[in-house]
């Protein structure tokens, strides 16, 4: 995955029938690019960028939280946000529902 870079602006992605998502997080791949689709406690659905803010190293799936390997910061399953390090979070992206799919807008790559 690249670096997310928001001044080209966002597209809509297809992430695929809503009730193909039966556990959260679920490890989500958009155009080569690895994600997480987390569940907040208040329904909310997000798209976690796999990356981690700080070192760029790639964000896994831990028994309680997402971990980066390069430092040790965890993230919580349900926003991305930092649970032990500085005030950081993992790059989030809106998730909207649609005729029985899921949509999420990122960053275009041109």
């Amino acid at each position: 995955m690249v670096y997310p870079d928001f001044s080209k602006g966002l597209k809509e992605v297809d992430l695929g029938p809503a009730d193909s998502f039966t556990k959260f997080p679920s490890e989500v791949e958009v155009e080569g690019d690895d994600f997480y689709l987390a569940k907040g406690k208040d329904g909310v659905l997000r798209l976690l960028s796999s990356l981690c803010p700080h070192s760029w190293g790639t964000v896994y799936l831990e028994d309680t939280c997402f971990m980066c390997p390069s430092h040790g910061w965890r993230f919580e399953y349900y926003t991305g946000n930092c649970i032990n390090g500085p005030i950081a979070q993992m790059y989030t992206f809106e998730v909207s529902a649609r005729n029985g799919h899921l949509f999420a807008s990122i960053p275009e790559r041109k």
